[in-house]
């Protein structure tokens, strides 16, 4: 009788200890510092001809933040994604992808855009459309890096592919903040980049239920 007593507090025990044990895997949050947003109107004179809608301000700056480590690649199964041109701006100013992942680039102005690009990590032209005349352009990054976007009609548009080979990564918000979960456990190398000549790295260990945070702003936080 003793013996069977016992059973269930021992079951009660080991589904208490599956608990404490927690989830395997990490996360981290942080700050990245970026610039001030530019003000001014756009000097739209130039563009005689070619503009007839509004143009509206370019998006707030952010940042791309992905983990590196050496056993660490994309998934195998890439997204499709969609980076827009509204108001003769790119929808989003930084765009951070996994390696292999098309993009398609809907014009959703009234007139011709025109998207190209000239970087090492990816070569391309899209040619002029408009948004009613043929499918948006797809183009897949296959290659690990940066990749800058610009409007041959419109030079005043700008944009940035980062193209990363890791399943952690994301965008920071308007104020430089960001959060990276579901990592696992490990030591890492956490990077941020703003542009080609704008970037940080931090070494990094993530433990099991717990949020490293990291503040790039802080220079007593970097290597």
């Amino acid at each position: 009788m003793r013996l069977l007593t016992q059973i269930p507090i021992l079951i009660l025990l080991l589904q208490a200890g599956t608990v404490m044990a927690g989830p395997q895997t990490g996360a981290v949050t942080g700050r990245v510092p970026l610039p001030t947003r530019p003000s001014g109107p756009i000097p739209v004179e130039k563009y005689t001809g070619t503009i007839s809608g509004k143009v509206v301000a370019p998006p707030p700056q952010r940042a791309g933040v992905w983990i590196e480590g050496p056993a660490i690649t994309a998934a195998k199964s890439p997204p499709r994604v969609v980076l827009a041109q509204q108001g003769y701006q790119f929808a989003q100013r930084l765009l951070i992808v996994p390696r292999g992942t098309t993009v398609e680039f809907p014009n959703d102005d009234n007139d011709y855009h025109n998207i190209f690009s000239l970087s090492r990590t990816k070569r391309f032209d899209a040619g002029r459309y408009k948004k009613t005349e043929r499918p948006a352009p797809a183009v897949t990054f296959d290659k690990v890096g940066l990749v800058r976007l610009q409007c041959e009609i419109h030079d005043h548009m700008k944009a940035v592919v980062v193209v990363v080979d890791s399943p952690w990564f994301g965008v920071t918000d308007a104020a430089g903040k960001f959060k990276l979960s579901g990592i696992a456990a490990g030591n890492y190398t956490l990077r941020a980049q703003l542009d080609e000549k704008t970037q940080w790295s931090k070494p990094i260990t993530i433990r099991p239920g717990n949020s490293t945070v990291v503040d790039f702003s802080n220079p007593a936080e970097l290597p």
